[in-house]
């Protein structure tokens, strides 16, 4: 198989389909597209029917994403071909933890001879399995009702219809929602937040500029770096696009300060999309929480908040949208608005 970490490029796209490999790409990676992709890896990984059978992974990019990955990395079972990535840092998936891991790194991979018809039916499975899971395809209403001429089955749709657009916020809404509404002339920036982990898990493949920092410090200058890409995307092509930054509440309120635009400076197009869910929801899923009293992980790692962000934004210079349900999320994703923050409260 191909893993396509963070900032692996469309590179790891090509390499997949010449060697007719399943292709797991993350959603920051660059390759979340293509024939061979696989967006619901995570699970897949753990049935022996489909992790259980790889003997070889080519990694290009950083996975950072899943535990799912590093395990099947660290197998004594498995050869990990490591693509060089433009940075000078190599990525290492096992050799700190098992010195003897079968790792090669190479610079580049270069596919020789054709794909057989095993070659198609191993991507093959993995295609329509991760589809399957993803539920793609699924439409929602009945759009056939829509079209009937049984006036019930016309007002069932209706009804549907209203009760979608009126449901309440969740991260795996707020994920499919803005990568709906993202197309290649946009920008798409992910927060270190839960959302992006969210993202990697249920949204389909397409082929759309995703950026992220990852790493340690990535909570560190979201909105800064969104600005910086906005920017580069107005003054470099003179395009209309729109850039989108989603990030958590915490990481929102950790770079206020790059909502301060000096009078000086250019003014690009940015809908800053805050899921607010009243504090540090990533830290749930630690290790920690299983053994530190709840009032503890509440204090110092969920580290709840209550901040008026409309007043904030709008004492900063910024417009503001307040989106609680689909239907709003839908309507405020196409706002003209030029510099405007977009509050979701999260229903979990």
């Amino acid at each position: 198989m191909v893993i396509a970490g963070h900032d692996a490029g469309a590179d790891a796209e090509r390499i997949a389909w010449e060697l007719g490999a399943p292709l797991l790409a993350e959603v920051s990676s660059g390759a979340r597209f293509g024939r061979n992709l696989a967006a619901a890896y995570r699970e897949l990984l753990r049935d022996d029917d489909f992790g259980g059978r790889v003997r070889r992974a080519v990694v290009l990019g950083h996975p950072t994403l899943s535990r799912e990955v590093p395990a099947l990395l660290q197998r004594a079972d498995v050869e990990t071909v490591v693509v060089r990535g433009a940075g000078a840092d190599v990525y290492d998936p096992a050799r700190a933890s098992r010195p003897d891991a079968a790792t090669q790194v190479v610079s580049d991979v270069r596919v020789t001879g054709r794909t057989g018809p095993a070659h198609r039916a191993w991507v093959g499975r993995w295609v329509a399995a991760s589809r399957s899971l993803l539920g793609e395809g699924d439409a929602g209403p009945d759009l056939d009702a829509k079209r009937s001429e049984d006036r019930a089955e016309r007002n069932r749709f209706l009804k549907d219809e209203v009760a979608l657009r009126r449901r309440p916020v969740d991260r795996a809404m707020l994920a499919e929602a803005v990568w709906g509404a993202t197309w290649p002339h946009d920008r798409l920036v992910f927060g270190a937040s839960q959302i992006i982990r969210v993202a990697d898990t249920t949204v389909a493949g397409k082929k759309i500029r995703v950026h992220a920092n990852r790493g340690l410090a990535g909570i560190d200058g979201t909105i800064s770096t969104a600005l910086g890409i906005a920017t580069a995307l107005e003054a470099g092509s003179g395009a209309v696009g729109t850039t989108r930054v989603v990030v958590g509440d915490l990481t929102f309120l950790h770079d206020l300060g790059g909502l301060v635009t000096g009078t000086e400076e250019a003014r690009p197009r940015l809908q800053v999309v805050v899921g607010n869910d009243g504090g540090g929801a990533i830290f749930r899923g630690l290790e920690v929480a299983a053994t530190t009293a709840p009032e503890d992980m509440r204090r110092m790692m969920t580290t709840p908040q209550h901040v008026d962000v409309e007043r904030v934004v709008t004492g900063l210079g910024w417009e503001y949208r307040r989106a609680e349900t689909w239907g709003d999320l839908e309507r405020v994703l196409t706002d003209p608005a030029e510099r405007v923050v977009i509050e979701v409260p999260l229903a979990d």
